[in-house]
């Protein structure tokens, strides 16, 4: 199937995987034409180190174009650069936006494709395994109550309501119509919110369950989430964010409030006061949630 597809790769200080990624595209049965490499804020030793592994730029099967930022501007507006590129460009083709710690299986594209097609879907996402090869989603559930996620349990689930960022393929006309990703989140629920955004736009969003993507999880962002552990940054991150999407798409401030309470009463529970009272003062106000953002080396516009 040869439809003009181009990958988006964001690397937070993670050059070997990102490496190990874009080599297991050029493996693929189906390739992308071209990859845009966003680097957030990455050091000098590691661009040499992608400069030495593709030293003209490319792969033997594509072309890499890269964008290093100094600063670290999160994974929407990241990947927004590398959409920008396309559209400048004159690209009229499908986007895939792929995590920089992925390592895709040979017909995931190919696979992708079929469903994405197929189904006329805005949105199309693939089956994530971890490294052993054990399930690990691709989809997920957003609960009414509180905007509280979770990711679909097996490929045999339906009913989702967005596609993981890991593997999130864009087709032409959604793009053109929901527009780019949206950057008030700097990580996490930017995709609950582009798959919902897609929905009232009249697109339906799409799993490829035979399309498998290996996800070494946690390590973009430097968490253990695969180990069940959650640190600070993530939680704080995961918290505003649920209550940003709530107020924006769901429920009324009443209720918004009433779900923060929740999630804070939630850690007290949890013998984590400080971190309770942490997250609260970083929450209240967008000058606060700022100043945490670029104390933790991103930054937030």
């Amino acid at each position: 199937m040869s439809l003009p597809v181009r990958t988006v790769l964001v690397n937070y200080r993670n050059m070997e995987k990102t490496i190990a990624c874009i080599r297991a595209l050029a493996r693929m049965s189906v390739k992308p034409e071209r990859v845009y490499l966003v680097d957030n804020a990455s050091t000098e030793e590691s661009r040499s180190t992608f400069k030495k592994a593709f030293p003209q730029g490319r792969s033997e099967s594509f072309e890499i174009e890269c964008f290093w930022n100094e600063n670290n501007i999160g994974f929407a507006a990241a990947c927004n650069q590398g959409i920008r590129a396309a559209k400048q460009s004159g690209f009229e083709g499908f986007l895939w936006l792929l995590n920089n710690d992925t390592l895709p299986e040979p017909d995931a594209l190919k696979e992708l494709l079929n469903v994405a097609v197929n189904t006329h879907a805005g949105i199309t996402g693939s089956q994530i395994v971890d490294m052993q090869g054990n399930f690990a989603g691709g989809v997920g559930f957003v609960n009414s109550n509180y905007a509280t996620v979770r990711r679909a349990a097996s490929p045999e689930e339906r009913g989702f309501h967005y596609v993981e960022g890991s593997s999130f393929l864009i087709s032409p006309d959604c793009l053109q119509k929901a527009g780019e990703l949206p950057e008030e989140y700097f990580l996490y629920f930017e995709e609950s919110d582009y798959c919902y955004r897609a929905r009232l736009a009249g697109f339906d969003i799409a799993w490829a369950t035979r399309s498998i993507v290996r996800h070494d999880i946690g390590s973009s962002t430097g968490s253990e989430e695969g180990k069940g552990k959650v640190p600070f940054f993530i939680d704080c991150l995961m918290i505003r964010n649920r209550i940003l999407f709530a107020r924006k798409y769901m429920f009324p401030e009443f209720q918004v409030k009433v779900g923060l309470f929740l999630s804070l009463a939630i850690r007290v529970f949890r013998l984590q006061p400080l971190r309770a009272i942490k997250i609260l003062q970083i929450l209240a106000s967008e000058e606060s949630f700022r100043k945490f953002i670029q104390k933790n080396g991103g930054f937030y516009a």
